[in-house]
């Protein structure tokens, strides 16, 4: 029986990777932030016999002391984690630009900033696991610059939460570069994993105009998968994690890591920019 931890792990593709890995007889560790979600997936993991390997963890992971508090609690509960699967993000389209109460721009802070914290926080009961792995949910493959002088796009009018995300997910890329060679000396494997287009409630209600929400259900109806199938991918890196350090998939597309991140030396830049940024906040946070 292995430990996995699902970072988002309430709805959509987190939610289902939850129940199948109950079925299938794992401990799983589900951090989310509705306590009302948490309840429905307890409910439903206790009619699958599987209550005593189930742990929910209510927090904000868009709040860098929330993931450090949620950090500190997963180490008193486990020895070690076998998977961390990071999946939180927010869908809902917005134009209006929107800060944390710690000061991060929302999408920057729970998209990447959290799989920042959690990736390099949990390293060592990562460690003491026989095969350990991260999966990071993103978007490998999506084209386009990082805008060094801006990461939070604090200075993009108007604003365009489609554009954070795309934004978040070439800083996740460089992220798993950084984890990938700060621990290249571990046996740790790192998965940045791009599902497509999934029919998650979250996707097809992202937004709140009526005409928008029924083109999106029925473009979605027709090019996305079904989160069950969607899944499928994450399951088998799972059972059998890639031999390499770092690997990127979009669905079961093996990607070319040269291609996905064309300059290796901006992972460290960014790594170090992160840190400042969160110093910068007041925020204690100790990445090794």
């Amino acid at each position: 029986m292995r430990t996995i931890v699902i970072a988002g792990g309430t709805d959509g593709i987190g939610r289902q990777l939850a129940l199948q890995l109950i079925r299938n007889g794992e401990h799983v560790i589900i951090i989310g932030r509705s306590s009302e979600k948490g309840e429905d997936l307890r409910l439903e993991v206790a009619r699958l016999d599987g209550e005593d390997r189930f742990i929910f963890l209510q927090a904000d992971l868009s709040l860098v002391s929330e993931n450090i508090r949620i950090v500190n609690e997963v180490y008193r509960r486990v020895n070690h984690i076998d998977q961390l699967i990071l999946c939180a993000q927010s869908q809902k389209f917005s134009k209006v630009y929107r800060e944390t109460k710690e000061g991060f721009e929302h999408h920057f802070a729970l998209y990447y900033l959290s799989r920042f914290i959690l990736s390099f926080k949990f390293q060592e009961l990562l460690k003491r696991s026989a095969a350990p792995l991260i999966i990071n949910v993103c978007a490998p493959g999506v084209k386009g610059d990082i805008k060094w002088d801006d990461l939070q796009l604090q200075t993009q009018r108007p604003f365009n939460s489609i554009k954070a995300i795309m934004h978040g997910s070439r800083l996740n890329n460089l992220l798993g570069l950084a984890f990938a060679q700060s621990t290249a000396d571990t046996n740790i494997k790192y998965v940045l994993f791009n599902p497509g287009a999934v029919q998650t409630k979250g996707a097809t209600e992202a937004f709140d105009n009526k005409l928008l929400k029924i083109l999106v259900k029925l473009m979605y109806k027709i090019i996305g998968l079904p989160v069950q199938k969607a899944v499928k991918p994450i399951l088998h890196f799972i059972k059998s994690p890639p031999e390499n350090s770092l690997t990127a998939y979009k669905q079961n597309n093996k990607l070319d890591i040269a291609q996905v991140i064309s300059n290796n030396n901006q992972s460290e830049r960014l790594h170090r920019l992160t840190i400042e940024l969160i110093k910068r906040k007041h925020v204690e946070l100790k990445i090794n």
